[in-house]
């Protein structure tokens, strides 16, 4: 069953115009939920006496406005005011609140482009590789071209996303023309990681071959690679699967029990199959 959400003042009549988004806002609610999904357009200009003369006068939330009212007279941050909402309303944790809060502070002086790409990359940052991956192509989408340095930016997180599901191929592409645009070494190390993962090893080293200048940059990724490797023996997955292996070949049951050695493999299998769904929301 889905939490209820009590409604914290009254419906407006006027509703209140939010010009960051062009929609007309008519309760707290509705004000707070189009913060949080907006969070990268909130700066200083929502700290005004509009807004919480609205939530007084329409909402019926004297309490609030006069707060927001001296926080105004006393030149309060945009965060602090749009906090001081959120935390009245009530709707979400403090870490939520403090999350956004946080967006607030650090997209100070941004412009509206790399404030889209702050939330990108908070997506990126906590495993929604879809939003993230639907952020970084609006913005890629919205970007002049006098925006390279950002572009390259943008390109390199989105190849991040793309390998992280998978996507070496489509990975390749985004940090090769990241490097291409920044000339970023981390740029051309992933993309050749991304490479190293899609390609046969043959046509792996065939390529290299072609671009000796790559050779320093290229021992890097395999150093990567091998590191990596030595990481996922050490994981629960590696050691479950090699004494399901040891138990098959012995004929022997697995991990004590009379479940069949398909089985096992079904629900590991299964269990990572779930965790990339996970990933894949949008």
């Amino acid at each position: 069953m889905s939490r209820i959400i009590l409604e914290t003042g009254k419906c407006a009549e006027i509703p209140y115009f939010f010009e960051k988004t062009y929609v007309n806002l008519y309760s707290l609610e509705e004000l707070c939920y189009c913060f949080v999904e907006n969070v990268e357009l909130l700066d200083q200009e929502i700290v005004n006496d509009k807004l919480a003369r609205w939530l007084d006068e329409q909402c019926g939330l004297p309490t609030l406005a006069h707060a927001l009212y001296a926080l105004i007279n006393q030149r309060g941050s945009a965060s602090a005011y749009v906090g001081m909402i959120l935390e009245y309303a009530g709707l979400y944790p403090k870490e939520m609140v403090s999350h956004v809060e946080t967006v607030i502070r650090n997209s100070a002086g941004l412009n509206p482009y790399e404030r889209l790409k702050t939330k990108a990359d908070y997506m990126l940052q906590n495993g929604r590789y879809m939003l993230a991956l639907n952020r970084y192509d609006e913005l890629l989408s919205r970007l002049p071209s006098g925006e390279r340095e950002l572009r390259g930016k943008v390109l390199h997180n989105r190849g991040v996303v793309n390998a992280r599901l998978f996507l070496f191929e489509r990975a390749q592409e985004d940090f090769l023309s990241a490097y291409q645009m920044s000339g970023s070494t981390e740029s051309l190390r992933l993309f050749l990681t991304a490479r190293r993962m899609q390609d046969k090893e043959g046509d792996y080293l065939a390529y290299l071959a072609e671009h000796p200048e790559w050779h320093d940059v290229s021992l890097k990724v395999e150093r990567t690679v091998e590191q990596a490797a030595g990481e996922y023996e050490m994981t629960d997955e590696n050691r479950m699967l090699f004494t399901l292996r040891v138990c098959r070949e012995d004929g022997s049951s697995a991990a004590g029990n009379d479940t069949p050695y398909y089985e096992e493999i079904e629900k590991l299998t299964n269990t990572l199959k779930d965790e990339y769904r996970e990933c894949m929301k949008a």
